[in-house]
């Protein structure tokens, strides 16, 4: 089971490195609510106390994030303005996806885990790609 879990670990920082150039715009619009909701209560606290020096450090460096931020999520709504941009990353998503599913059925082979579900996992897998690729290929004809 050990060697399972390292498998699996190993799996997901794979796709956790893969995920982050398809996903980084919706994890950089979360941190961009955050810096904006932080800047409005660093705001209140400078209007008791204009002269905290810690406190306008910290709103000078959070305001500085907040524009770095929002020029990369404009930079990346730029890269995926199209429909077809959007079409290619969620699709690559989702090939990565089946194609981990696969990777833990063969680890459940590998580990000698119940024959017939991993049978079953398999087949649901592949009629999962079979009518994603059909799907695709409808959406192409548009």
């Amino acid at each position: 089971m050990y060697e399972l879990h390292n498998l699996i670990e190993k799996l997901q920082e794979r796709k956790t490195k893969f995920e982050k150039e398809y996903i980084e715009d919706e994890e950089l619009i979360k941190v961009r609510n955050v810096l904006s909701k932080r800047l409005v209560v660093l705001r209140e606290k400078l209007k008791e106390n204009p002269s905290n020096q810690s406190l306008l450090l910290e709103y000078g460096f959070t305001e500085d994030e907040l524009r770095r931020i929002s020029e990369r999520i404009l930079y990346l709504n730029e890269k995926y303005a199209t429909k077809e941009a959007k079409l290619e990353k969620y699709e690559k998503l989702i090939d990565y996806d089946i194609q981990e599913l696969f990777t833990y059925v063969e680890f459940m082979r590998k580990f000698n885990l119940d024959e017939k579900l991993c049978q079953a996992l398999q087949d649901s897998l592949i009629s999962l790609d079979k009518n994603i690729y059909q799907f695709k290929e409808l959406n192409k004809e548009e």
